[in-house]
């Protein structure tokens, strides 16, 4: 859970079935309705709660929905031993299950809709984003330290070229061809990889 999402109340534990239940509602709520139609009172009635329940979890409707996308499948941490290509390859994979997983159409409508919203952006931006960004940083740097990449390599444009692409594939993907994307999904996402850090000089040293 985000680090803003909890109120500080007293009483019986939180029961994490519960939790999950409203997350899954939430995302529902604000995947089909928008920022428009999100609130407590529709999550709480499609999670079978009362919003009392929903208010002593959550400061507001905005820490509910990123506290919600957080529990989407969580990308893959890096992993000591695997190169950058192995990495990526693991993380870019991650990325795409995570927007056809349950809840993922909610993530795709927030990098669309949270601009609009500067609180939820920012919210947006300190719990999920920035994390993300400062990893791939460090991922870069090491790669570069390891002699993988040129001491120039831009962080942004390797992971914009990777992770955007994967983004992009799956919002023009019409929903009939869902089931060969994901059959092909391993092959799609090392082939956009390797385009990447062919444009990035990337060698494999054979380091970890």
């Amino acid at each position: 859970m985000t680090r803003t999402a909890q109120r500080s109340t007293r009483g019986r534990p939180r029961d994490p079935e519960v939790e999950a239940r409203i997350a899954a509602a939430a995302l529902t709520i604000y995947g089909d309705h928008g920022w428009a139609g999100f609130n407590f009172e529709s999550v709480a009635r499609a999670a079978d709660v009362s919003r009392d329940s929903l208010y002593r979890r959550w400061t507001d409707r905005r820490a509910l929905l990123v506290d919600a996308i957080g529990r989407v499948q969580p990308a893959p941490d890096p992993v000591d031993g695997l190169s950058l290509r192995d990495t990526l390859l693991r993380a870019a994979l991650g990325s795409l299950e995570r927007y056809l997983a349950p809840g993922g159409h909610a993530l795709l409508r927030l990098y669309i809709e949270a601009p609009q919203d500067p609180e939820l952006l920012a919210l947006f931006h300190r719990e999920v984003i920035t994390p993300a960004v400062r990893q791939a940083r460090r991922l870069v740097r090491d790669a570069i330290d390891a002699g993988q990449l040129p001491p120039d390599a831009s962080p942004t444009a390797i992971f914009d070229g990777v992770f955007g692409a994967v983004l992009l594939h799956v919002l023009v993907t019409p929903a009939r061809l869902r089931p060969k994307m994901v059959e092909q999904a391993e092959r799609y996402v090392a082939e956009v990889v390797d385009m990447t850090l062919r444009g990035a000089y990337y060698r494999d040293t054979g380091a970890g």
